[in-house]
């Protein structure tokens, strides 16, 4: 474990630098982050939204970035009750805490960090799982992320990743990992029976997939 730690706080460095230093480049946009345009971060967080009700519900948003989410939520007539941005940039955070005074913001990752507060109804997992790492195995840290947020929410929790069933109109990136869709499906089977899978919306710009995974059976 201790191991593990270690590399993930080197990871965690690595990538802090990255979005410092696109936040001073891009400032407050959704290029900071690495998505495509404002455009494509709606209908994936739209998506989201069919998938589960975050409206009056305490929302936890681990890997929050500029809280673009909860400014989806109020713009779309989904305002959340109440929300939680976890994130391990503190520039990133700064930002959010400027623009959502009476929010709560924590600093810190999910695997390896207490965040007692990181809990809620409704969690979201937005790209937190899509970049390539070299120094730890993709689909264990994937595997590890959902499990751990999943054990946070009361109720559901949606996330998307990049998906092996390539749209052949965009060209393969070697700094984004791509997920075999049935072995997420058979990993978040044995997590819970509640199971949602969206592999049937336009590629925003690559063909995405996202899973929302409950506690209980939807009714």
């Amino acid at each position: 474990m201790h191991n593990f730690t270690e590399t993930l706080r080197d990871v965690d460095r690595s990538l802090n630098e990255r979005y410092s230093g696109r936040l001073k480049q891009f400032g407050n946009d959704p290029r900071t982050l690495g998505w495509d345009s404002q455009a494509s971060q709606k209908v994936r967080f739209a998506i989201a939204c069919q998938m589960a009700n975050f409206k009056d519900a305490s929302v936890l948003d681990i890997g929050c970035g500029l809280a673009d989410f909860r400014t989806f939520l109020s713009e779309s007539g989904n305002e959340c009750d109440r929300y939680v941005g976890v994130d391990i940039n503190p520039d990133l955070l700064n930002e959010c805490q400027q623009k959502y005074a009476d929010d709560t913001f924590l600093s810190g990752n999910l695997l390896i960090d207490e965040l007692p507060e990181a809990t809620a109804e409704c969690g979201v997992m937005f790209g937190v799982l899509n970049f390539r790492f070299s120094e730890i195995d993709n689909l264990e840290f994937a595997k590890s992320m959902i499990a751990a947020a999943f054990e946070r929410v009361q109720n559901s929790l949606v996330f998307d990743l990049l998906t092996t069933v390539r749209d052949s109109s965009y060209p393969e990136e070697d700094f984004v990992y791509y997920y075999d869709p049935s072995e997420i499906l058979e990993f978040v089977i044995s997590l819970t029976p509640h199971v949602s899978m969206r592999h049937d919306y336009p590629s925003i710009p690559q063909r995405e997939m996202m899973f929302c995974l409950r506690k209980n059976a939807n009714h």
